[in-house]
């Protein structure tokens, strides 16, 4: 007799708590935000909060516009919306390899037909949720990191040169030598789970102690303001982007009974 599979595990709700801005140095805002189907690319530090039943799929994304490239702020909303438009077909990590692969394929061919957008570039990073667990995707410097009672794991890998400045591969670079994705399938417990996803405007331009301490703030909305207010108080040389994406559990039931028999 064999043993039926384990239950997937079931969520009510996913919660999406961003900011984009333009920082302190740039005249505009080459970053841009996916949360589900919506897209922002504002250069105010507004937070943006957004909550979805649990159907998945669904996707949060952030793309960092490289900046000294010619048009990284339509590079990374172009990016975010060719994202929106694919994400329903990616049905496994193949399909969200080969998906974020003709992100950049689509991308690269844009650049070349259109003027004033040759070598145009953009980072990329992800969670597709699904109904297991989420997809993590990044290409460039751009971070997914998930958040477990206060502890900061990063699932990303960097595509960054020795000094951490320069990125090595992004969305928009020639066909050859082939871009190369990360993808990881990160396991949800079934009390939900947090993900913080952000540039490097953010994560660049904050001591690595003073960012996992204001990582472990546990209201989303209370985070991502602090991250915001932190990163201006740094100097915001660049733009900066943070979404805490939380997928949360169903309530659990009232104990039956008069409690007070």
């Amino acid at each position: 007799m064999s043993t039926p599979a384990p239950a997937r595990p079931s969520f009510a709700a996913v919660r999406a708590c961003a900011v984009t801005a333009r920082g302190a140095v740039r005249p505009g805002n080459e970053d841009a935000v996916l949360l589900f189907d919506w897209i922002n690319q504002s250069p105010r530090a507004r937070l943006t909060e957004l909550t979805t039943a649990w159907t998945p799929p669904l996707v949060c994304a952030v793309a960092d516009g490289l900046g000294g490239h010619s048009a990284g702020e339509l590079a990374s909303r172009l990016a975010v919306a060719d994202v929106a438009n694919r994400y329903i077909a990616w049905d496994g990590p193949q399909a969200v390899h080969d998906g974020v692969i003709a992100v950049g394929h689509a991308l690269h061919d844009t650049a070349a037909r259109q003027p004033g957008t040759g070598g145009m570039r953009t980072t990329l990073a992800g969670v597709l949720l699904v109904d297991d667990g989420a997809y993590v995707f990044n290409v460039g410097d751009s971070r997914v990191y998930r958040l477990t009672d206060g502890y900061l794991e990063q699932l990303s890998v960097d595509d960054a040169g020795p000094d951490g400045a320069t990125v090595t591969q992004s969305l928009g670079d020639p066909p050859e030598p082939p871009l190369a994705p990360h993808v990881a399938l990160a396991r949800l417990d079934p009390a939900g789970g947090r993900f913080l996803l952000c540039t490097d405007g953010v994560h660049g331009q904050l001591d690595e102690r003073q960012f996992r301490a204001i990582c472990r703030e546990p209201d989303a909305r209370a985070l991502v303001e602090r991250l915001r207010d932190e990163v201006y108080a740094a100097g915001a040389a660049d733009n900066l982007t943070a979404v805490v994406v939380d997928v949360l559990p169903h309530p659990v039931d009232p104990p039956s009974g008069d409690p007070d028999r």
